[in-house]
């Protein structure tokens, strides 16, 4: 769940014209099954058939939503809405939000995959109400320059000197966007993480060590709990802006926000506008709240065996408990096995997704989700290989009964809530992961209301007031451990058949397990990970704790409050939960047409100045600009450009480029006019053939495990007559492991084969890269390049031969250009080739900053040797010589939003006319 910012920080001369023209489309797969749309108030639906049901109740949810945020947040937005509800061939646990290219919001249905973590009753409902946030947060433009430039510019982009903002809010740090996004879906009677005990005990401790502080939440940190940062912490945050100021006042900060389109990275002003106080006092005094609060918190002890750095489910059968642990966050999992009768402890790496591991027919098997073909992602069964186990597509398993039958979910009748099957019979709604207990009995919690309540196959056990529950084990005398809320976290309880206990002090404990009936393993949380610890069966004073947020509170209850004297609590607005939704009927008479369904998106252009040397030697300078009109429809199946632009060379061009990506082969095509040009003032003077073009196909033909492989083919003819007109063909073949938050890939296999034609002459060759990682954040790697020219004469002039240049394009595709760092200039040779050995080492020294524009996170040495060969060059020089390099990376956060890489490296070549002997290159790397 999350909302998609496009944020341009720059534009190249070049950069819409000279690009690779197809990438795989980011919201659907290829050849995904038909959608239909409807229009509901100012919503555009779009739908499978088998989604109807789904697209009805949504459709009766907006339209109770839609009114209730537009008073909520200030605002009607300003252009029509599109929901997708995308096909089960798009297993994802996910949706997102984004302005590109329509207002739009995408659903995907696999969240029963995270039934135990999203502490909600409807998956789909859930979506809904997070994602529409992000709509209403940033889709306002309250100022007249930006509804001004929207109205001209659609959601598009100016870049000039000046930078005004057409949309503002895309500016905005994900710790608010994310943690509004949270509080808004936890009021509405459906749950929410709010209600979970996990976080509250995880940022509870935060606030204990320190680490809430405007630069590390308002940042992008590699910190605990990394990508979990911004929802935990971020909603929780916001549901004490909420409590204080009211969820109306707290929803407007977006509003007032987006008045700043001259500087669209404030936050201390926009929250001083609404709140009255600055962003860091709240952030200052939220902390000192929360610290006080945790002051009572119990933690987990005991005797320690292990910890990971991100939230890794505990599985566990008769024989032994086993679970996934990721101890450094950098490197390949481990698999932990405890012998529970002898309490053998065994580690090894693997290479499994991460997820829940079950057992079945004797192998230990992970349940995820991933690609498992260019055109599928599924939910399934994966060996450690990340290899979906055949017949476990679109079945999440729960486990395996003596009789060999399997226990699921089956996703695709789970958009809502999970839908439970034993064998291929349905079995029932349920809304946690189902336990097998040692008699094949079912254990699981259903979800009604404000009540949760455990059952034994189709019997109620007991019940308990609020959405966070997860069943965790049965011990011998059928007594069934339970995690759920006690009042400063989560804690471990039992039901002994006549009443329910609490079995540990502490307030941390995320899942339990038992060892035997007086011996637990406990995965717990902290500030800085989650730890495991054996702990004694210890019956202690309590019960679970009934969570009631402010707008639960009644007359006889008492709300979860942080209250704090600092920021007095101010007579607030009280949300009312979502009244029962009536669906609205829908048809499936007008289908989605990725065509004919193309939307203007927007209009993104630039000014910027251009410099060239003229004929005389001298430097001439004028003004350049690229005007880029966009079209795509909500599934970004096709896309339009139609683009005008004045490019290095000084030449005025203007056309058109489409982009399919709809189908199993993905085909773009660009053409374009010359407009006006000057070539004969370049060095040397050159002509224009009036027109140039550009086309290209790619077959992903392999996608499954780590492996990766995509056909590929190409054209491109340039407009100046003496540019290279390279057509050709690729095959890519690859294998990439990278795991946590590495750095670099934790293992790297990749091949490449080429063959390009060019004016008669034919290029071919081939590449090859293989790297893997070592403890303590090592990376190495080996890698070679080689390409042979069929050209009769090898010509600078006339560019013939191989392409040797000494900085990568990153806007042009031609696999034959081989990159010589420290080359002078561009150079064409008969045959070139270069092996090349290499060593980094990662580094995690950072320091975040709130005020000051950049933070660091980490930083990496990396140190290469390579051997030159190059054959026949078309400049006189040394065929072969050596090149070594020292280069640094820092990983960095611009301006508290956007992460980049810095990279800089020493070159020197052996004494080679070819090359300069000493260079420094640099360049950055973002992340769009």
């Amino acid at each position: 769940m999350r909302a998609l910012s496009l944020i341009m920080l720059a534009s190249l001369p070049a950069a819409g014209w000279s690009y690779t023209l197809v990438s795989p489309n980011p919201t659907v797969v290829p050849h995904d099954q038909p959608y239909f749309t409807s229009d509901i108030r100012n919503t555009e639906l779009i739908y499978t058939e088998k989604n109807k049901p789904f697209a009805e109740h949504v459709a009766g949810l907006e339209l109770y939503l839609q009114p209730v945020y537009e008073a909520s947040f200030g605002f009607e937005m300003s252009e029509q809405l599109s929901v997708g509800l995308i096909s089960d061939f798009n297993q994802i646990a996910n949706g997102f939000s984004t302005q590109f290219p329509v207002n739009r919001q995408i659903n995907y249905v696999g969240g029963a995959l995270q039934v135990d973590y999203f502490t909600t009753t409807s998956w789909l409902d859930t979506l809904i109400y997070h994602e529409t946030a992000h709509n209403y947060q940033i889709n306002p433009r309250n100022n007249p320059v930006s509804s001004t430039l929207y109205e001209w510019f659609g959601v598009g982009s100016v870049i000039t000197p000046l930078i005004p903002a057409i949309t503002p809010n895309l500016f905005e740090s994900s710790f608010i966007l994310e943690g509004n996004a949270v509080l808004n879906e936890s009021w509405h009677g459906n749950g929410g993480r709010l209600y979970n005990g996990r976080m509250t005990a995880m940022i509870l401790q935060q606030a204990e060590k320190g680490e809430l502080t405007a630069g590390l939440l308002y940042n992008v940190p590699l910190r605990f709990p990394y990508g979990e940062r911004p929802y935990v912490l971020g909603g929780h945050y916001q549901y004490f802006l909420a409590e204080r100021f009211g969820l109306g006042t707290t929803n407007r900060y977006f509003f007032n926000r987006s008045a700043y389109w001259y500087w669209p990275f404030m936050v201390n002003t926009p929250t001083l506008d609404t709140f009255d106080f600055h962003f860091d006092t709240t952030i200052a005094k939220w902390s000192a709240t929360m610290a006080k609060r945790a002051q009572g918190l119990v933690k987990a002890e005991g005797e320690p065996v292990g910890s990971s750095q991100y939230a890794l489910p505990l599985s566990s059968d008769a024989e032994e408990i086993f679970f996934l642990t990721s101890p450094t966050g950098v490197r390949a999992p481990e698999l932990v096995r405890i012998d529970k009768q002898t309490g053998d402890i065994t580690r090894k790496r693997v290479e499994y997704p991460s997820g829940k591991l079950v057992k079945q027919n004797g192998s230990i098997y992970s349940v995820s989700g991933r690609p498992v073909s260019p055109w599928r992602i599924y939910q399934g069964l994966f060996d450690d290989d990340a290899v979906l186990v055949e017949g476990t597509e679109g079945r999440i398993v729960q486990g395996t009964l003596s009789d060999g039958r399997s226990v699921y979910f089956d996703v695709s009748s789970s958009y809502s809530e999970p839908q439970l099957y034993v064998g291929d019979t349905f079995y029932g709604e349920v809304n946690s992961s189902v336990l097998i207990g040692p008699d094949d009995a079912l254990y699981y919690f259903r979800q009604d209301g404000r009540q949760r309540t455990l059952y034994r196959n189709r019997d109620p056990l007991f019940s308990i007031e609020g959405y966070y529950g997860l069943v965790e084990d049965i011990d011998s005398e059928g007594r069934v451990y339970f995690v759920a809320n006690t009042d400063l976290g989560s804690g471990l309880f039992r039901f002994d058949g006549t009443g329910i206990e609490q079995v540990s002090p502490a307030d941390n404990i995320a899942e339990a397990r038992l060892i035997n009936d007086d011996t637990l393993l406990v995965k717990a949380v902290s500030a800085d990970d989650y730890y495991y610890v054996y702990q004694p069966v210890q019956v202690v004073d309590g019960g679970p704790a009934s969570t009631h947020l402010f707008w639960d509170a009644s007359a006889n209850d008492t709300a979860t409050s942080s209250a704090s004297n600092d920021i007095p609590a101010i007579e607030s607005d009280t949300p009312q939960p979502a009244p029962p939704i009536d669906p609205v009927a829908l048809d499936l008479d007008e289908p989605y047409n990725a065509l004919l369904g193309l939307h203007y998106r927007g209009t993104d252009l630039s000014l910027f100045t251009l410099t060239r040397d003229n004929n005389n030697g001298e430097d001439d300078t004028t003004l350049g600009y690229s005007l880029f009109v966009e079209f795509a429809d909500p599934l970004t199946q096709n896309s339009v450009s139609l683009f005008a632009l004045r490019d290095e060379d000084w030449s005025q061009l203007a056309g058109v480029s489409y982009v399919n990506r709809q189908y199993f082969v993905l085909a773009g095509i660009k053409a374009y006019g010359v407009m006006a040009e000057d070539l004969d003032e370049l060095l040397p003077p050159d002509e224009s053939r009036g027109f140039g073009m550009s086309a290209e196909l790619r077959l992903p033909f392999l996608e499954a495990g780590y492996w990766y492989g995509e056909l590929g083919a190409f054209h491109y003819l340039d407009y100046r007559e003496l540019e290279r007109e390279p057509t050709g063909l690729q095959l890519n073949l690859s294998r990439i492991t990278r795991f946590g938050h590495s750095l670099f890939p934790n293992s790297l296999f990749a091949a490449e084969g080429f063959a390009v034609e060019d004016r008669g002459d034919t290029t071919s060759g081939g590449s090859l890269e293989l790297s893997t990682d070592f403890p303590y954040e090592f990376y190495a790697g080996v890698s070679g390049k080689y390409a042979r020219s069929s050209a009769d004469t090898v010509s600078q002039f006339e560019r013939r031969g191989v392409y040797l240049e000494n900085t990568p394009d990153l806007l042009n595709d031609d696999p034959s250009m081989v990159v010589i760092p420290g080359l002078n200039g561009e150079t064409y040779a008969r045959e070139a080739a270069y092996g090349e050995v290499y060593l980094s080492k990662v580094f995690n020294f950072d320091a975040y900053a709130f005020k000051f524009p950049l933070s660091l996170r980490r930083e990496a040495l990396k140190l290469r040797y390579r051997r030159v060969d190059i054959r026949d060059p078309s400049r006189i020089g040394d065929g072969s010589f050596n090149q070594y390099g020292l280069g640094i990376t820092f990983d960095v956060v611009g301006l508290n939003i956007l992460p980049f890489q810095f990279e800089a490296e020493y070159v020197h070549n052996d004494e080679t006319a070819l090359a300069d002997s000493d260079v420094i290159e640099a360049r950055v790397l973002v992340a769009f």
